[in-house]
């Protein structure tokens, strides 16, 4: 399956927000401290903070490659070898 880099870079940042928004959810810092956290809650909280940082990274990429895309002749494909 041949994807263009953009497209392929704006699914993932859906993907990546959809999933953020659900660890969200199970972290709610604001009932309980961060200390009295679970440890399920506290892998959510840390997914959350490593998904918080790749977001801007993302979209800094796709901003990149919205630039060129008049020069791109080609397509990744995600499911090859």
């Amino acid at each position: 399956m041949f994807t263009d880099p953009v497209v392929l870079i704006d699914q993932t940042i859906d993907n990546l927000e959809s999933l953020d928004a659900l660890f969200i959810d199970e972290v709610d810092e604001r009932i309980r401290g961060p200390e009295r956290l679970s440890p399920q809650a506290k892998l959510c909280l840390d997914a959350h903070v490593a998904i918080s940082a790749l977001l801007p990274r993302l979209r800094a990429a796709r901003i990149a490659q919205g630039g060129q895309t008049s020069s791109w002749h080609g397509a990744v494909c995600v499911n090859c070898d």
